[in-house]
């Protein structure tokens, strides 16, 4: 109907959980609605996951405000420019971890893992730390559980089919070519979308 009504945050930035207006983030990046109806937020410039309750109480999910590339428990893991958000089929949450070249997943109870890339830009297909990514900025995952990433710096999309990175589409140059695999062009992939039919919407 239009109408806009506040959540969490005040317009300031900073760095604190608490409730509606109390809260504070630093460019927030990406969301995800979990399973639960809560809303998982990409703090970008904090470098942590937040989550969002529906009544607008904000909570850090994981990572403590610093940057860094660190699997591990709640404010003990480590991103670097966490941008967008996606809900695997087993309720966990996927990031693409931009700054550190990477995917990640973090559980709704915390716990980070990194799923492909090792925070080294790269460019690699291969299996989990062996992938290589360059400012991956966007995932989207299909009714099949196969991951999708817009590599951005590349100029390419990628999968990961269980920890399995392949190019799906896009070359070495940035062009506005369409075609197939290899042979279609992109400039700097940024946003992806399913569409209704399981269609990848890509915005460049």
């Amino acid at each position: 109907a239009g109408e806009v009504s506040t959540l969490a945050g005040n317009g300031e930035a900073g760095f604190a959980d608490g409730q509606g207006e109390a809260a504070r983030f630093n460019w927030p990046h990406g969301v995800a609605l979990a399973a639960n109806d809560e809303i998982v937020v990409a703090d970008n410039e904090n470098h942590a996951i937040r989550v969002v309750t529906p009544g607008g109480a904000v909570r850090t999910l994981a990572g403590n405000g610093e940057a860094g590339f660190a699997d591990g428990q709640g404010a003990a893991a480590r991103f670097n420019k966490p941008a967008g958000l996606a809900r695997d089929k087993d309720g966990s949450i996927l990031v693409a971890d931009r700054g550190n070249n990477a995917v990640r997943r973090v559980t709704m109870e915390g716990a980070v893992s990194t799923v492909a890339g090792n925070g080294e830009a790269g460019y690699a297909d291969g299996e989990g730390a062996a992938a290589r990514f360059n400012w991956p900025v966007d995932v989207v995952v299909d009714k099949e559980g196969t991951i999708l990433v817009a590599d951005c710096k590349h100029n390419r999309l990628r999968k990961i089919v269980g920890r399995q990175v392949t190019t799906l589409a896009g070359g070495s140059e940035a062009g506005t070519a369409d075609g197939a695999g290899a042979g279609a062009r992109f400039e700097k992939p940024y946003a992806l979308v399913l569409d209704e039919r399981g269609r990848l919407l890509v915005a460049e």
